[in-house]
């Protein structure tokens, strides 16, 4: 029932092709493939709905990648690295529009430098994601929003005071004890103190603690 948003085509080093037609009908060959950023590769593919933050993605096989670099060559071996950071740096909600020009602009000189073929492909993630997704970047960058509720780092956990019974539970099962206040009265949490684990949202009978 969720709507589709993206296929990620060709394993690590592939790209992430949108919904629409002039990606659906895409036929399945190298230079179609290659002409929209993505390839073959492995043959995997991996497909996303509504509830997948495009960046988060990016970041997570650009982790990938960045462990298999073999370091021989400079632009793989410090790209891969600046790229995660600054990905890492977007999702955890520090993100700004200039860390988007920068990353744009190693990931073009990782493709075009790099020696081997895990090197030059190794950005496909990102300039996918950036040329097909970039309004997700930008929410995350100067709404310091994730609009899939993902990020953590861009996340907060509130307790809904009209919900809340005062029962306690959350305070007790908190593990940094992030959350006080009186019993039958409502709770709050100090978002200072949180880790955004959920744990007392799980525990919540009544449904008064939420992710915003």
């Amino acid at each position: 029932g969720k709507k589709f948003k993206a296929v990620q085509i060709g394993g690590p080093s592939g790209g992430c092709l949108t919904f629409g037609e002039k990606h659906l009908d895409l036929a399945l060959s190298f230079d179609s493939l290659k002409k929209v950023g993505a390839m073959i590769g492995s043959g995997g593919m991996v497909v996303m709905n509504e509830d997948t933050c495009m960046v988060e993605v990016a970041r997570f096989f650009m982790s990938f990648t960045q462990r298999e670099s073999c370091g021989k060559c400079i632009p793989c071996r410090e790209g891969t690295k600046r790229m995660l950071e600054i990905l890492e740096k977007i999702v955890d909600g520090n993100g700004t529009v200039d860390d988007l020009d920068l990353l744009k602009e190693i990931a073009d000189t990782v493709k075009n430098t790099a020696l081997c073929g895990l090197g030059k492909t190794a950005a496909n993630p990102v300039l996918s994601t950036l040329e097909h997704f970039y309004d997700e970047y930008l929410a995350h960058v100067v709404d310091k929003e994730c609009p899939a509720k993902q990020c953590k780092g861009l996340m907060s956990i509130k307790i809904d005071p009209e919900l809340c019974r005062g029962c306690s539970k959350c305070a007790r099962i908190c593990p940094v004890s992030a959350i006080s206040g009186k019993i039958k009265e409502p709770y709050v949490i100090d978002s200072s103190k949180c880790i955004k684990c959920g744990a007392c949202i799980e525990a919540c009978a009544f449904k008064a603690i939420m992710e915003v």
